[in-house]
């Protein structure tokens, strides 16, 4: 469970061929759902066909059910407005008949549990967004108000199918959470004497930061330097270029 921040470019070309490249929208995976399995089922989920594989977990069922799972290591996702669960389902009937309702919860450190919910839908895949300050219901609010996204301590995956009766599977692909400003680049510089490259950008307290690099965009992109603390809502840090004076920047939140 990571959450990352990759820069992916207007390329601004510096010292011939070095380039950085620009920020895409950070994110705070909760579950890729890859060899997954959830610590306790309910409801028809207790007796459910399960298929855990790589990459998506799988429930076969009727009626409603749910289960949890307690996030571990903890997560830090400060900063994230939005929930955003891919899935597929198949039931059957015709195209258009609402077979299978996702509801994810999420509970924070002091009990607060929100849920949001996706109620209707059909056979196919979906991608499933919702306000995280703006859940469908509160099963509990919790000793402090509000759900604090630093504190995270479990999530539920629940279906409700509502009046359909008959079978359905609901695949769970990709759990998480999205909508926190990206980092910035505020001051570079580069020496092409020592090939070194210093980068100032704008981050989150206490958070860590990874930058990586590439030789061309045709080649995956390599830890430079990892671990590096924040400090405060500015960082800055100096990394030796591998090639010398050429190749591809990039910053990752960790």
């Amino acid at each position: 469970m990571k959450q990352s921040t990759n820069w992916l470019a207007s390329l601004g070309l510096l010292a011939g061929s070095l380039a950085i490249v620009s920020p895409a929208l950070a994110e705070t995976t909760i579950s890729t759902f890859d060899d997954f399995n959830l610590d306790g089922l309910f409801g028809s989920w207790s007796s459910a066909t399960i298929v855990s594989g790589a990459g998506s977990y799988s429930v076969t069922s009727s009626g409603y059910g749910s289960g949890f799972k307690t996030i571990s290591p903890n997560i830090d996702a400060t900063g994230e407005t939005n929930i955003e669960l891919t899935v597929t389902v198949s039931g059957t009937g015709g195209a258009n008949t609402p077979v299978s309702g996702p509801i994810v919860s999420l509970v924070d450190a002091d009990g607060t549990f929100f849920n949001y919910a996706w109620y209707g839908q059909t056979s196919g895949g979906h991608i499933l967004v919702a306000n995280l300050s703006a859940p469908t219901s509160t099963s509990a609010a919790g000793s402090v108000p509000g759900l604090d996204l630093s504190k995270l301590a479990f999530f539920h995956l629940q279906d409700d199918p509502g009046a359909y009766q008959g079978q359905y599977t609901i695949t769970f692909e990709h759990l998480r959470l999205t909508g926190a400003p990206r980092p910035a680049i505020t001051s570079q510089s580069y020496d092409p004497n020592t090939h070194e490259f210093t980068l100032t950008w704008t981050s989150q307290p206490g958070k860590s930061y990874t930058i990586l690099h590439t030789a061309d965009l045709t080649s995956p992109f390599n830890p430079l330097i990892t671990d590096i603390a924040s400090n405060g809502n500015s960082t800055t840090t100096t990394v030796t270029m591998p090639v010398e004076n050429s190749g591809f920047l990039r910053i990752q939140q960790q």
